[in-house]
């Protein structure tokens, strides 16, 4: 192909274009979000495989995990073992730090209990 011009300088992986192409976006916010909760699936897969399909990241504030639990039981688990999940990720994240976890429990209105 005569017509095209040669490349200039050493092509780039996509992996260090995403964070740039996000931020340019912005949507840098979103993508620590993602790569917060990649990490923190990984950590659950490792530690209770069982609470990863069961439990997600949904922000992070002031070095606190918030994350949603979808029964009860889940909930309880991961609030006994938040400091475990805290130390490992802070482990694994490289510079992201976790002082602590907070848990909520996803919409249960369509969940009836004995006492209503």
């Amino acid at each position: 192909m005569p017509n095209e011009k040669p490349r200039k300088g050493r092509p780039q992986q996509i992996g260090s274009l995403i964070p740039e192409a996000a931020r340019a976006l912005g949507f840098e916010a979103e993508l620590a979000l993602a790569q917060q909760a990649t990490l923190l699936t990984s950590v659950l897969n490792e530690i209770a495989p069982h609470l990863s399909k069961r439990c997600r990241m949904v922000g992070s504030e002031r070095g606190r995990l918030i994350i949603e639990a979808d029964d009860r039981a889940a909930a309880q688990e991961l609030h006994l073992r938040g400091t475990e999940v805290a130390h490992v990720y802070t482990q694994r994240g490289g510079d992201l730090r976790a002082l602590g976890i907070s848990v909520r429990l996803t919409n249960l209105s369509t969940e009836h209990t004995e006492n209503e």
